[in-house]
């Protein structure tokens, strides 16, 4: 089924752009070409987890995660193919080998961020608020086995500069960021936590299961 990944056929391994009623929307880059489907927006994606607008650099990043190893995060443009399943830096489940011999090719897009070590990445947003001023414009992303928030910090052009885990010790699930410009983290477990960042010293965490 990966293969479908590549073909503009399918929604499989793809960004759509749709209009607030579904449908396709206009200046969609593949449409009008025979056999396309007029949703696409980018393509060769294995398995998108987070998805964020960024207001300041007005762009769409993506976290993703591959099979063993090989997570990413992408920076979606128009008409790009991002290479799933032709070039790849992850290795198949089931026999632990690379899933493609080629890891990039010049007509694919190579990923902004890659985690060879999987960190399983989730909820994804671009940081705009006022409490943090340190960190407007960085992204923040949750992940399932690390068990962190990734801050990736940005400079103004959108290239990575740092990278920084602010240790939650649960599987998180999503990042947000509240209309007080909190930072809230939800985590993914039994008895999960709603986790809330403010500029104090400390985070405060709702009861377990609540």
């Amino acid at each position: 089924i990966r293969e479908h990944a590549q073909l503009l056929n399918s929604h499989i391994g793809k960004v759509v752009r749709l209009t607030a009623d579904g449908a396709p929307a206009p200046g969609n880059p593949f449409a009008g070409r025979a056999g396309a489907d007029p949703a696409i927006w980018s393509l060769g994606h294995r398995n998108i987890q987070g998805l964020a607008y960024d207001p300041i650099r007005q762009t769409v990043w993506a976290t993703e995660h591959g099979s063993l190893g090989g997570d990413e995060i992408n920076r979606i443009q128009a008409a790009e193919n991002f290479g799933w399943p032709v070039a790849s830096r992850t290795r198949d489940y089931v026999t632990g080998e690379p899933v493609s011999p080629t890891q990039s090719r010049p007509d694919m897009v190579d990923p902004v961020l890659l985690w060879e070590t999987a960190v399983a990445p989730s909820g994804l947003i671009v940081y705009d608020g006022a409490a943090f001023p340190e960190w407007r414009g960085d992204l923040f992303s949750g992940s399932l086995r690390s068990l962190d928030v990734r801050r990736i910090q940005l400079d103004a052009a959108g290239k990575i500069i740092g990278e920084t885990g602010l240790r939650i010790g649960q599987r998180v699930r999503d990042v947000r960021q509240g209309p007080d410009g909190f930072l809230y983290v939800l985590t993914d477990e039994k008895a999960g936590r709603l986790i809330r960042f403010s500029p104090s010293a400390t985070p405060t965490t709702a009861p377990p299961g609540r």
